[in-house]
């Protein structure tokens, strides 16, 4: 035989002796057993068939050497053998390598497979029943020492590898006693334990190779992995994540960036969310004292930029509508007026918000309640910022930067063709805006009000229906899934995250998994005493674990305590939940193990030392004697065993006895399910509570405690997260309360908040969220997020001036309506955006706020306001006031009305009939609304009075309007009669302008008697609006005195005012006749109307009108002998868009001030008598807004009689 045949033989018989006893520690084919250090891959089939084939686990083998053992740092980390090479990896391939004698798992044939099938049939029902453990295991001479292991099978203890495949790498279903009969058995998953340790150094392995999607091939694919990565990934995957937040929140400021079309004020506001923030934190971290900052507090960027935007959005509507309804009376009045209401409403916004997130610091997760705080803070930082700043801003705005464009002709634009592109697409612009203007304006002030009131009994049921849906599926069935993960392994991921996978699933399908942490796992039951249950560390640091509290009561040295211990050891034993293991003895008897010792040593004459612990003595022993013997028996027995044994029994320093920590296993196993766990934890505490009365003094403060860190979790999160909601609720209805002191409006706020979150809840069950720690807190922010869309139009409908419920619900409506639809859609799509991250933090938080928003928006839309048209305050109804406070809001002259607490009207039509009773008598008169623009839907059921004539409206005939948007007219030959009738009667060619008329005031209520102007834009086509009468000295001097008379109709609403300014108009301007002055006073504003802190305009109340009233845009009058130079192109009277259209006003009832004094009738009808208005002649009622004609009444002999 020649040296290389020996070489060859000699490598044979080492294999087989490797077979038969194999060393695994040192000479063998593994390094050493597999273990939860090493890095562990999940396989799966492709085909969801059997992984036991030979193509499958060939498969394996090949990814772990494409994956794995090819990337360039594994050779650095791997673990190596004597030889220094690399480890094989712990697989199904290797395992049957080794048993059969193959180089490598690539080599292992289909009969290898199916003997080792034969092996680990005949095996596993000893290993199932706990009978093959490894003590058994081994050379023949250890085996023989445990009694147990000689009913086992040769062949199963003979090699280790077959304990390791049950035990690490197969599923528990395969062979288990209920499949061990198959013919077939089936092999779902099956784990591979790779040669290097767990932690920070498998990152670029898996970022390079495992990171990616094609972790598969034809037969098997990688969908589980535990490399120690979690902790370590989720902080690398938080920083690439961000920029899903990033973009959220640019998505939020670019809508506020759209709605405003400012810059300026969109990076103020951007500002002032991170001002917020920062001062926040400052509180946080400096008045608070708070030293642990979660991770999710960064949610609170994008919750607070949306309240922000929300906000925003809110301030700028009704600072549009300052302006637009009171064009001339400048900043200061344009900042009051606004500020009047947006300062209400961001105090009752921001105050019940606030409280809602404060209410959530009751919560027992550190997590949540640090959110709680810090949240909070946040939003009533934001209520100083938004009070100061945001007004600070327009007023620099519309000062420095609104006034700063500079107008360019038309021909500069045409000069280059870049320059006719940048005009081309600012007309494509300017029309999409007109567009979407026209087209929210049709949205928001006609069909939404129109639809929430008309179908207010749907909305009302459907709403319903879905709160009491989600709170069906959020409370009862199936309610929210309780977390099945303990903290330690809580998900960050989404689930289909590898990761996440093996956390959720694949750990509980091997049994080493299930045994140590899993189902199959024997509840443990450890009483301790000397030590309180008392936590003095940090409650808001979980990182705080605080120091020990002994107990000083504590002692077991008497006789007392050692009879009680010694029966209640039997007592224990007795018990129908305690278990006996056979393999570790229980130390909840351990003094009736001292007894035994105690009572078996015998005394001795020649060591001195037995005579003090020994049988000599009798039970219970003395305090010396006790504790000098139990030491000696620990040191014994630590002495003799190569395991120490912990007998319980804990020593300070100084050797003194100072604790007890007693263990016994339970017949309970453990459980997610949370049902189990806690009949587990309700009846060992009962009946430990119960022992613990009838200890002696020394050990009645003992405690126990098992394997609860998930059940603590569970415990918290499912009792916890209704209590903070109904909390929250509570709190916020309260709130609301105080800020209002409004009753009903009160209860219907918080019914749509109940409402919102009960449905979002709903909808979080049937995404089948578990109610973990990050779901809580979300769940606990719900309330804080469902506050500001309702509180916008519960604020807005308390401020209404109306006293009829439909008119405040289409106030409220039509003011804030369009605000909160943008708020929604920004968030909505803040939360689309962050859809895409791999955190599951992030990918959460955009669901949430999409759904909370939304669902937000539809209650307050819909269900509030649908509560407000059938039960909504009328008037002061459900006001709460109080003696020192100011007397309620003058809806009505019933003076019994201000001394109740609560006042309520009647019913809907009692309140019609008295309200147009009422209107006959009242002090105020009213202008005619502007008729060919903005009719009210119910002005055929008002009254109106112009101020200048003092005379009523009637019915009119045909009504001829046009739609003019220059000043250069043709003169229409019907109204050419009407002016030559009204020269000749005042003697003198009276000048009816062109000037649009520049107020009104709504017929809903007084209108203040401040005149408006045109807005700066408008100046130039006013100023060339001038009567040829008068030269420019004359009309500079009237324009000055009627600044004069401004003033003063400012300071009055009554007609004695009215004559005052009159006179003192007149006087002043003695050089012009008084009834041309009263002409021209005419052209340039009315004297009847201002815009007040609650404003009113045309479209606020809905009631009857008449469907054959066509609304039709503004036309106006402009007599042939007025300056048009420079005006646009003429068109043809009674002409709308090209089309002739009559405009016909129908009052149904003609009312006349019989309340005026005589002499304000007389001075009233003498003013338009000097005129020649009487009889037939037409009454003239000036217009208010700025590109609305006067209207002309043509009035019958005989409803003239009357006056």
């Amino acid at each position: 035989m020649n040296r290389g045949q020996r070489s060859i033989q000699g490598e044979r018989e080492a294999r087989i002796r490797r077979m038969v006893e194999p060393d695994y520690e040192k000479d063998g084919f593994f390094c050493g057993p597999p273990g939860k250090s090493y890095s562990q891959l999940v396989f799966m089939s492709t085909t969801a068939g059997s992984l036991w084939n030979l193509k499958a686990i060939q498969s394996m083998c090949q990814m772990e050497q494409d994956k794995i053992r090819s990337h360039a740092e594994f050779g650095n980390l791997c673990q190596r053998t004597e030889a220094n090479e690399c480890c094989p990896s712990w697989s199904l391939g290797n395992f049957i390598a080794a048993l059969y004698n193959r180089s490598s798992c690539l080599e292992v044939t289909e009969a290898d497979v199916s003997h080792t099938l034969v092996l680990l049939r005949s095996c596993a029902p000893d290993y199932h029943k706990g009978v093959l453990v490894p003590p058994c295991i081994g050379p023949k001479t250890e085996r023989d020492k445990h009694t147990q292991c000689s009913k086992i099978p040769e062949k199963c203890t003979r090699f280790r590898a077959v304990y390791q495949l049950l035990h690490f790498l197969v599923d528990r279903d395969f062979l288990s006693p209920q499949t061990v009969g198959y013919q077939v058995p089936t092999l779902k998953y099956s784990l591979l334990f790779l040669p290097m340790m767990k932690g920070a150094s498998m990152m670029g392995i898996y970022l390079n190779n495992l990171e990616s999607w094609d972790l598969f091939d034809n037969y098997t694919s990688i969908t589980g992995m535990d490399l120690g990565l979690k902790q370590t990934l989720f902080q690398h995957y938080l920083l690439l994540d961000t920029m899903y937040a990033v973009l959220a929140i640019l998505a939020i400021f670019l809508s506020i960036f759209f709605y405003l079309r400012s810059v300026f004020i969109t990076f103020i506001t951007l500002i002032i969310v991170f001002g917020t923030l920062m001062i926040s934190y400052f509180l946080y971290k400096v008045a608070f004292r708070f030293s642990y900052f979660p991770f999710v507090n960064l949610t609170a960027v994008v919750i607070l930029s949306s309240l922000c935007a929300n906000h925003t959005f809110v301030f700028f509507d009704l600072w549009n509508l300052s302006k637009s309804q009171n064009p001339s009376a400048g900043l200061l009045q344009w900042v009051r007026l606004t500020m009047h209401h947006f300062g209400y409403l961001m105090l009752a916004s921001c105050l019940t918000t606030g409280a809602a997130f404060y209410a959530s610091y009751m919560s027992y997760i550190t997590a949540i309640r640090c959110f709680a705080i810090y949240m909070g803070t946040s939003v009533l930082v934001n209520l100083v910022f938004m009070l100061t700043w945001l007004p600070s801003t327009v007023v620099l705005y519309e000062r420095y930067l609104a006034r700063s464009c500079v107008y360019k002709p038309e021909g500069y634009w045409n000069n280059s063709g870049h320059k006719s592109v940048i005009l081309s697409l600012h007309h494509i612009l300017r029309r999409i805006q007109k567009t979407w203007h026209e087209t929210a304006k049709l949205l928001f002030e006609k069909v939404l009000p129109c639809g929430v009131i008309k179908f207010r009994y749907i909305w009302i049921c459907w709403f319903t229906t879905l709160a009491i849906g989600g709170a069906y599926i959020s409370c009862l069935n199936p309610r929210l899934k309780l977390p099945s993960l303990e903290m330690s392994s809580v998900q960050v991921f989404r689930l289909s995250h590898p990761f996440e996978r093996y956390d959720a699933e694949y750990c509980n399908e091997f049994m080493f998994e299930r045994l140590e942490r899993g189902e199959d796992l024997h509840m443990p039951v450890t009483i301790i005493w000397g030590v309180l249950p008392v936590d003095n560390g940090d409650h808001f640091n979980p990182k705080s674990n605080g120091t020990l509290v002994m107990d000083p009561a504590f002692t077991i040295e008497n006789s007392e305590a050692q009879l009680w211990l010694l029966d209640f050891c039997q007592k224990v034993k007795n018990q129908t939940f305690y278990y006996s293991e056979l393999e570790q003895k229980p130390t909840v008897c351990f003094m009736e193990e001292f007894h035994r010792w105690m009572d078996s040593r015998q005394c001795s004459k020649r060591d001195h030392s037995f005579n003090l612990c020994c049988n000599h003595f009798s039970f219970p022993y003395s305090r010396e004697v006790f504790l000098h013997c139990i030491k000696m028996m620990i040191m014994e027995q630590n002495r003799d065993e190569a395991e120490t044994r912990d007998l319980g029994l804990r020593f300070d320093e100084r050797g003194n006895l100072v604790a007890l920590v007693l263990q016994f296993q339970t017949i309970y196993h453990y459980s997610f399910n949370y049902s189990k766990a806690k009949h587990f934890y309700d009846e060992i505490g009962l009946w430990i509570r119960e022992e613990m009365k009838a200890a002696p003094m020394g050990l009645q403060n003992g405690w126990f405690t098992s394997k609860l860190e998930l059940y603590n979790l569970q415990h918290s999160v499912d009792t916890e997260s209704m209590v903070v909601l109904g909390l929250s609720i509570a709190i916020s209805f309260v709130v609301l309360l105080l800020t209002t002191w409004n009753v009903l409006l009160s209860l219907f706020s918080a019914a749509a908040i109940t409402g919102t979150v009960l449905v979002t809840v709903g909808l979080l069950v049937l995404l089948e969220w578990q109610l973990n720690a990050v779901e809580s807190l979300f769940i606990s922010a719900a309330v804080g997020l469902s506050v500001d869309f309702t509180v916008n139009y519960c604020i807005s409908y308390h401020l209404c001036p109306h006293p009829d419920r439909l008119s405040r619900v289409a106030f409220s409506l039509k003011q804030m309506s369009c605000a909160t639809v943008m708020g929604t859609s920004a968030l909505f799509s803040a939360g689309v955006i962050m859809l895409p991250a791999t955190v599951l933090a992030y990918r959460k938080l955009g669901i949430f706020v999409m759904m909370i928003k939304c669902v937000s928006c539809g209650f307050a839309s819909f269900f509030f306001q649908s509560l407000c048209c059938f039960f909504g305050p009328e008037k002061n109804c459900g006001q709460i006031i109080w003696p020192c406070t100011r007397a309620l809001k003058n809806y009505s002259d019933d003076p019994s009305s201000s001394n109740r607490t609560f006042t309520c009207g009647g019913n809907e039509k009692q309140s019609r009939l008295q309200k147009d009773q009422e209107s006959n008598s009242a002090n105020e008169q009213y202008e005619l609304q502007p008729l060919a623009r903005k009719l009210s839907d119910s002005f055929d059921n008002s009254t109106s009075t112009s101020k200048l004539s003092n005379r009523p409206s009637v019915l009119s005939e045909d009504i001829q309007l046009q739609d003019s948007k220059c000043s250069g007219m043709e003169v229409h030959p019907s109204s050419e009669k009407d002016r030559q009738k009204l020269e000749q009667s005042a003697g003198r060619h009276v000048a009816l302008c062109q000037c649009p008329a520049l107020q009104t005031s709504s017929p809903y209520k007084p209108g203040s008697s401040s005149g408006n102007e045109a807005e700066s834009h408008r100046d130039r086509p006013r100023r060339d609006c001038r009567c040829k009468k008068y030269g420019h000295k004359a009309w500079d001097h009237l324009q000055s005195a009627s600044t004069v008379d401004d003033k003063l109709l400012n300071k009055s609403h009554s007609s004695s005012n009215t004559d005052q300014q009159k006179s003192d108009y007149t006087s002043e301007n003695s050089n012009v006749p008084e009834t041309e002055m009263y002409e021209l006073h005419r052209c340039l504003y009315s004297t009847g109307s201002s815009f007040s802190a609650q404003n009113v305009s045309s479209e606020t109340s809905l009631s009857d009108f008449e469907p054959s009233v066509k609304l039709m845009e503004s036309a106006s009058y402009c007599p042939g002998h007025l300056d048009v130079a420079g005006s646009c192109c003429p068109t043809q009277r009674g002409h709308l868009n090209g089309k002739r259209d009559t405009l016909r006003l129908d009052l149904r009832e003609t009312v006349f001030d019989t309340s005026a004094s005589a002499s304000q009738q007389n001075s009233g009808l003498r003013k338009t008598q000097r005129l020649g208005v009487g009889g037939e002649d037409p009454v003239v009622l000036p217009n208010s807004k700025p590109d609305m004609p006067d209207v002309w009444i043509k009035r019958s002999g005989a409803q003239n009689s009357g006056y």
